[in-house]
């Protein structure tokens, strides 16, 4: 039985495949953004703040037989095979030709597609740091069971020391994977999760009852939470409220609940 994507999110999270629960590390001014129109931005992959970010090594070992074969595949059918076999020659005989061929391609497939990226917990110090405004923003935190259609289809970073290798030829059908999915070693703590629209840049909107919780980091004021919490309901959220504190003995956090 084929069952409609949303109801495979279901599934895989019943099955303890997919996290139930995403966060996503926000500061007030972006929350502000979110409530206002219940939105997420899914961003052009070449916009990360990471540069290492969505890239690979090319292998461009290919001969130009196959380089021919790839060229009729993408060509207009108008486009003659006298013509495809002189883009073939120059492709293997003008020096870099074929590997910019290749990097156009990928640059045109990245753009395409938007993504947003989650976080797997509220209690990571670095990411309060790094994109909450240092402990003064917030940690929201969405269950996607409450609006599988937009957690359609939440796949994990995988983190490595080295880019991911591609031929472009062969491994077609994994580039978004292998372009998007991979990161370096240094950024595993973030346990991240992310979810891809393609050819689809921009805001999505969720329902608003998936945002169960707000979490406010340690450094926001009183004034801030009051005028935020306000803000939440107004926008006609239920979500619930807590706040961050500093662990006394170790460095972590604890988590207050807001009445």
């Amino acid at each position: 039985m084929n069952l409609p994507l949303p109801e495979l999110v279901k599934l895989g999270i019943l099955q303890k495949q997919i996290p139930q629960y995403f966060f996503k590390y926000r500061t007030l001014e972006q929350l502000e953004k979110i409530l206002e129109n219940n939105s997420l931005w899914f961003s052009n992959p070449q916009d990360f703040n990471d540069p290492f970010d969505c890239q690979i090594v090319v292998d461009g070992n290919n001969n130009e037989e196959e380089i021919k074969q790839l060229i009729r595949r993408t060509v207009p059918p108008a486009v003659s095979d006298l013509q495809v076999a002189q883009l073939a020659k120059e492709a293997t005989t003008i020096p870099g030709r074929w590997g910019k061929i290749i990097n156009d391609s990928i640059t045109n497939i990245i753009a395409r597609n938007g993504v947003c990226c989650f976080a797997g917990n509220e209690s990571n110090l670095l990411l309060w740091s790094h994109y909450s405004n240092a402990h003064k923003g917030v940690c929201l935190r969405f269950d996607a069971l409450k609006d599988p259609d937009f957690f359609v289809f939440p796949l994990p970073v995988n983190y490595q020391s080295e880019y991911p290798n591609y031929n472009h030829l062969g491994d077609r059908q994994d580039i978004l994977k292998s372009l998007i999915l991979t990161k370096s070693n240094h950024w595993k703590y973030e346990e991240e999760q992310r979810i891809l629209k393609t050819n689809d840049v921009g805001l999505h909107q969720f329902k608003k009852p998936a945002l169960v919780e707000i979490t406010f980091g340690c450094r926001c004021t009183e004034e801030e939470i009051k005028k935020y919490i306000e803000l939440t309901k107004t926008h006609g959220f239920s979500a619930t409220f807590k706040k961050a504190v500093k662990k006394h003995r170790e460095y972590g956090l604890d988590f207050i609940i807001i009445d």
